[in-house]
């Protein structure tokens, strides 16, 4: 059962959900906005920003970021949650990786994986609006909790993003341009073949009026001597004419 409004408040008010810090205006009719939080780490620079300090995360063109959200959120065994972007910047060209679920009994931070597949940067704010949660209660509890790896995590560490940027990954942006340049170099080989084929086209044609004129000299030679025959028969039947 998906959570209305005053559900989500309800079990806010009991503990059964924690979400620290909790405002009333990021409520939604069936979900919960949670907002950009203090850090971020992109594939293309391979480093941790402090979005706090700078004011925002930037996602390139292309480029895969982490980011971290500012709220920090509890469920107990009988609630799990369900999130993805807001419509605002789904409109805007990111796209969110997330997992399937917020599993039963997960305390922590989220994050969230965004690429950027528009042709310009996109900026987000610190503290801004960009995911929104929603969460179903369960028929009963579940055995069960959840205890993985990214429990009660608040921050993102050098192991962890080593360990997604330093497997040999190569990010959406340097795929972009690596087809980019496949591209300019298939564009330079037609121009080349083209060129050739022109080239051999010419020497073809060539070839083609060359052998033209080695059947045609004979014809021409035998047409001479024919020529040259019929005069002088004509010049001989003249003299016995002139004789008789």
């Amino acid at each position: 059962m998906i959570l209305t409004d005053k559900e989500i408040q309800d079990r806010c008010s009991e503990g059964a959900i924690g979400i620290d810090p909790f405002h009333a205006d990021s409520v939604e009719p069936a979900s919960y906005d949670l907002c950009v939080g203090p850090q971020a780490a992109s594939a293309a620079t391979r480093e941790i920003t402090d979005v706090e300090d700078r004011g925002f995360a930037e996602v390139k063109p292309g480029d895969f970021v982490i980011v971290t959200t500012l709220e920090v959120v509890t469920l107990d065994a009988r609630h799990t949650g369900r999130f993805g972007l807001t419509s605002t910047y789904a409109r805007r060209g990111l796209i969110a990786t997330v997992g399937p679920q917020v599993d039963p009994g997960f305390s922590g931070r989220l994050f969230v994986g965004l690429t950027n597949l528009s042709p310009k940067p996109i900026a987000l704010p610190y503290r801004d609006k960009f995911l929104t949660v929603e969460f179903h209660r369960l028929d009963r509890p579940v055995e069960h909790v959840y205890d993985g790896p990214y429990q009660n995590r608040i921050e993102l560490s050098p192991e962890d993003i080593r360990e997604v940027l330093d497997r040999g990954y190569m990010s959406q942006t340097e795929v972009l341009r690596t087809l980019e340049a496949l591209v300019t170099t298939v564009e330079g080989l037609k121009t080349a073949v083209a060129g050739l084929q022109g080239v051999e086209g010419k020497v073809n044609n060539l070839e083609g009026k060359v052998s033209g004129m080695t059947w045609q000299i004979p014809l021409f030679t035998s047409g001479i001597v024919a020529a040259l025959l019929a005069i002088g028969g004509w010049i001989v039947s003249a003299l016995l004419s002139n004789g008789s």
